[in-house]
């Protein structure tokens, strides 16, 4: 290995190595309180050695937030290119999305409690929020294609666009994580766990996405 490559790959270690300790201080002093000198802190380096390699807290925070869809998109695609049918394509992917966020405290709590639209209108031409763009855009082209597979099929019936369903699939998933998270309902309306409750709502959406009776009333 030439010194170039050397330096090459200690520069990109470097930059995991703080991104660990970035995700360790969002998590201990949460999203909107953690600062640059706290991850500086965190991960025993220079602020200026941090500045280095991300030009704010921002830009810091999207670049972990696209890692975290990165290895999200990884497991959605191996679910997509299984050979199974549409139905179960889209449950387990759905499972999947539910599963990493309950192993991933810190994706859980981007996904309920931060404005990631203010990240992007922000700091919109910066890499890790054009990284971000790429690995959503792909995210959404992943679950289009399951329910379009499901329409070619003739497993799911639908009178609107198959973009607007998908986007109907995750804002109803993102609302429920949101009541979920911030205990908005009754406990004593609570029987099961967050898993159980988003794999139901899950198994709900997906019996009217095979109904032949129309979606809409318009």
């Amino acid at each position: 290995m030439g010194i170039r490559e050397r330096k090459e790959r200690e520069k990109e270690q470097r930059r995991i190595d703080i991104l660990d300790s970035a995700r360790q201080a969002f998590l201990k002093h949460g999203l909107e309180q953690t600062s640059m000198d706290r991850i500086a802190q965190e991960a025993e380096l220079a602020k200026g050695t941090l500045y280095l390699y991300f030009k704010n807290r921002d830009e810091l925070l999207m670049a972990l937030i696209a890692d975290d869809f990165d290895r999200l998109i990884e497991m959605l695609e191996t679910v997509v290119k299984g050979d199974t049918d549409p139905e179960k394509k889209l449950l387990a992917s759905i499972s999947t999305f539910s599963e990493f966020s309950k192993g991933n405290e810190f994706f859980y709590q981007v996904m309920t409690q931060f404005n990631i639209r203010s990240l992007i209108q922000h700091d919109g031409d910066s890499e890790p929020v054009c990284h971000f763009r790429t690995v959503n855009q792909r995210m959404m082209e992943l679950l289009t294609s399951v329910v379009q597979e499901g329409v070619d099929r003739k497993v799911f019936f639908i009178d609107q666009p198959v973009q607007e369903i998908v986007v109907q699939l995750i804002i109803s998933l993102k609302g429920a994580m949101v009541i979920l998270r911030n205990n908005m309902l009754p406990p004593e309306w609570l029987t099961r766990d967050v898993e159980e409750l988003l794999h139901s709502i899950a198994c709900l959406m997906i019996r009217g996405l095979k109904s032949k009776e129309p979606l809409s009333t318009t």
